[in-house]
């Protein structure tokens, strides 16, 4: 019985001792640290982050770097997830699904606070926008009525480059297999573009081109990003220059699902019209999706005069030029 004992001492002792070491490799070594971040990745954000893209802002940190971890809706719901300095919303929203202006939403998400960067393309051949601050992707699904989108926002103060763009590109992939959404992705995506700078209302070659600013004296400059096919939002802002530059008009473009967020919530059943005095917005169909284009224009408190005649023009001819280049029919513009 003694002899018996022993023998169990010598195995049990040294698979403790390797039980042991190999719980302290789990915790001590970079390779366990990747291995427990990659665990805890399984089921955070219903396992739709990827390891690689996501550890340039975590660092592998499973606790400051993975905090939070949300599903709001039910099963026709969105995640809501904390990914080191970004949050990211993640979605399948249905090309017929409007913003019912009840609680808190998805929609809600996609329409986050501008910044002074305009909506710019990510290239790569990918759907979505960055304005340095916020980036999105968009898968449209090719077997259903639906896109994935993938919409980053940074907290403090972090800057959304090329690793953000390539964190929501690679997580919209992982979301579209996951919700079974026939998708094409993208490639490589390049570095980001450099902010716009202002230039001469009369040089317009990108998202400004189409609006008749010749006539307009108060104009002194514009802001303006290159046409692309492939951003689901364009913008572009008309300004003035006396004791320091400021903003007079905002003139903007939204496609697929963020179009869907942006549509007027309590217009049931029109495409076109006004919010007061200062608003106006027109839509428009295009290829590929049920969801109406939608195009508006706004003028900000520097504006001192009636620019009723001019803010309708120039809504008319941003809209041409968006709508005409995708392929987008049935314009409706303001009566």
């Amino acid at each position: 019985m003694t002899v018996i004992r022993r023998l169990a001492l010598y195995v049990a002792l040294p698979l403790a001792l390797a039980v042991v070491a190999g719980y302290g490799w789990y915790r001590l070594s970079d390779t366990g640290k990747r291995w427990r971040y990659e665990d805890k990745l399984a089921t955070y954000c219903q396992g739709l982050i990827p390891p690689e893209e996501s550890a340039l802002f975590t660092g592998y940190d499973t606790d400051e770097g993975l905090p939070k971890d949300v599903h709001h809706g039910g099963s026709d719901g969105y995640e809501f997830c904390v990914v080191g300095n970004k949050t990211l919303t993640i979605a399948l929203i249905p090309e017929s699904a409007r913003d019912d202006d009840g609680a808190r939403g998805v929609f809600d998400e996609l329409r986050s606070s501008r910044t002074g960067t305009l909506p710019m393309s990510l290239g790569g051949g990918w759907h979505g926008y960055t304005d340095l601050d916020s980036t999105a992707v968009v898968l449209s699904c090719g077997n259903k009525d639906a896109s994935v989108v993938v919409h980053t926002a940074g907290r403090g103060r972090a800057v959304a480059g090329r690793t953000t763009a390539e964190l929501a590109a690679a997580t919209a992939v992982r979301a579209a297999e996951h919700w079974n959404c026939e998708a094409e992705p993208g490639g490589r995506i390049p570095p980001t573009p450099a902010e716009p700078e202002e230039e001469s209302p009369f040089e317009a070659k990108g998202t400004c081109a189409g609006i008749p600013v010749r006539d307009m004296d108060i104009v002194h400059w514009i802001k303006e990003t290159p046409t692309a096919d492939s951003s689901v939002m364009e913008s572009c802002v008309l300004g003035e220059t006396k004791a320091r530059a400021e903003e007079l008009f905002q003139v903007r473009a939204y496609f697929g699902p963020f179009a869907q967020a942006w549509y007027p919530g309590d217009e049931p059943g029109r495409d076109a019209g006004r919010h007061g005095s200062d608003y106006l917005w027109a839509t428009a169909e295009c290829p590929g999706t049920s969801a109406r284009a939608v195009f508006t224009i706004s003028s900000t408190v520097y504006v001192h005069e009636d620019v009723d005649d001019f803010a309708r023009a120039a809504l008319k001819g941003f809209a041409e030029r968006s709508a005409g280049q995708r392929g987008c029919t049935d314009l409706k513009l303001p009566g």
